[in-house]
């Protein structure tokens, strides 16, 4: 006989012969249950209410009702019917109820010989049918789970995909398009709506940049090769027949498996800012080339000039030194100019940074240029507001930013003129530079800050490096500041730099006085 386990066993029986059949054939075999036994269904509700079982042994007909009251208020617990009562028809009843099954009773009562057995396949039973609802349970948090990190994943892919500065075109087997991002449709000229399912040929036209010949198509080298293609050189790509921008392109393979190719994704480089740069760089070196080369040349022409002649008057030879001197201070001006720049330019560049006084460096800067405002007969005034804070920075840039303004408004104001220097404070240190000069086209504004471009003036060129207002914009950027400039014909030029103060716990936590490298 089955020896099964401690189960906890309600048998609802208002038949006492049948209450201790039971009973003994728990002793007699053994059986390792904890049994509970009623008569009633009533009674057998309260049981219910404060017990759980395993197993549920229920007669049919009972005083106070039928085994199908007990079926009513039982979810999860295997309930078995013994009953001498019922027939086929019962049983079936029963079953569709809920019972797990249904024993007929008999009068030598041998139903009790499999009870055990159908007992142990009930409870069984009903542990696989929770472990299953729990499964089930469990999986739809998976399933959602999943859908959410696959949600998240594509969102992912997507943000990826289309910030990418590169373009990113995917086509299929057939050479059709199946994905683009922002830049590839820019390049092409067209979207993913339009370009999708349509061959790569029709989308991205590429020719050489010299003959204007279409090349070989990436993409059918990849198919046939299966190995990743590059094109650099001389490509470019038609953008609707329209315009056309320099690139370099790449085409890799994806394999579903190891041999067959299932997709193509084309990597497309536009190349337009790098050949900006390049043809920057080469502006840059002419200018500095023409630059150096004006004031070399006069210095080597009037130097030859004097050694040729030995007679030469003393005045005339001193005129020519002054030149020399003017033009070598030019050279010295440009040089120190570019260092600085480019000294600023690099973020490998150190500057030391300390509490600085602006008010004193306006003053100092003021006093130095009083000779030459003097000569050209030019007002300088001042307007410093009652407070201003002292300013965390780079003392010798500030003055070089001011100084750069205060020097190119000189410049520009004609005799008799006024310039006037405003130091302000609100939250931000303010410094306006205005004059009453000739005023900036507005058609230049936008260049004024280029490195080596200067203002022309009925139509002769003012000396100057070129390189002051671009290294105003410097200084300011690297103190976290701005530079605005407003400008009239006729009229003068104001510029506006504004320059942040650091938060007061920054100014508290560096120590006043003290320095560090920014």
């Amino acid at each position: 006989m089955l020896k099964p386990a401690n189960y906890k066993v309600l048998l609802i029986e208002d038949d006492k012969i049948d209450q201790m059949a039971f009973t003994r054939l728990i002793h007699e075999e053994s059986l390792a249950y904890n049994c509970v036994m009623t008569d009633a269904v009533s009674q057998a509700k309260e049981i219910l209410s404060e017990q759980d079982f395993d197993v549920i042994i229920a007669d049919y007909l009972l005083k106070d009702g039928t085994g199908f009251d007990i079926l009513e208020i039982v979810r999860d617990t295997p309930v078995i019917f013994a009953t001498g009562a019922g027939n086929e028809k019962l049983a079936v009843k029963a079953i569709k109820a809920g019972a797990y099954d249904y024993l007929i009773k008999n009068p030598s009562r041998s139903y009790l010989s499999i009870l055990p057995l159908i007992i142990e396949n009930a409870i069984n039973h009903a542990k696989m049918e929770k472990e299953v609802r729990i499964y089930h349970e469990n999986l739809e948090d998976i399933v959602k789970e999943r859908t959410e990190q696959l949600a998240a994943e594509k969102e992912l892919l997507s943000i990826t995909f289309s910030s990418m500065t590169d373009g990113i075109i995917v086509v299929d087997a057939d050479k059709n398009v199946v994905l683009l991002n922002n830049v590839a449709e820019m390049l092409t000229g067209t979207n993913l709506e339009k370009s999708k399912g349509k061959n790569i040929d029709d989308i991205l036209v590429l020719v050489d940049e010299r003959s204007k010949e279409p090349i070989e198509n990436l993409v059918d080298k990849v198919f046939e090769t299966g190995e990743i293609q590059t094109k650099i050189e001389t490509d470019i790509v038609v953008l609707g027949n329209k315009y056309e921008n320099p690139v370099s392109i790449a085409a890799a393979p994806i394999r579903r498996n190891k041999k067959q190719i299932s997709e193509v994704v084309i990597l497309i480089h536009d190349r337009s800012q790098e050949r900006e740069i390049d043809r920057m760089k080469t502006d840059f070196i002419s200018s500095v080339s023409h630059e150096l080369r004006t004031p070399l040349t006069s210095i080597k022409a009037y130097t030859e000039t004097i050694l040729r002649d030995p007679d030469m008057p003393e005045s005339q030879k001193r005129d020519f030194l002054i030149t020399i001197d003017k033009e070598s201070d030019r050279l010295g001006e440009l040089v120190n100019s570019l260092l600085e720049i480019s000294q600023l330019e690099s973020s490998m560049h150190e500057i030391t940074k300390q509490y600085i006084d602006i008010t004193d460096i306006i003053e100092l800067i003021i006093h130095s240029l009083k000779c030459t405002a003097e000569s050209k007969n030019i007002i300088i005034e001042k307007n410093i507001d009652t407070y201003v804070p002292e300013f965390w920075g780079n003392e010798s840039k500030i003055r070089s930013l001011i100084s750069n303004l205060v020097n190119n408004a000189l410049k520009f104001t004609p005799d008799g003129g006024k310039i006037r220097i405003h130091l302000k404070y609100n939250n931000k240190i303010k410094i306006y530079v205005s004059d009453t000069g000739m005023g900036i086209p507005c058609d230049e504004i936008t260049h004024i800050f280029d490195r080596f471009y200067r203002v022309r003036k009925s139509g002769s060129q003012i000396p100057g490096t070129g390189l002051g207002l671009a290294i105003v914009k410097e200084v300011a950027q690297i103190h976290g500041g701005t530079v605005n400039v407003k400008s009239k014909l006729g009229r003068g030029t104001t510029f506006q730099v504004i320059l942040p103060l650091a938060e007061k716990h920054d100014y508290e936590l560096a120590g006043k006085y003290s320095s560090i490298h920014g």
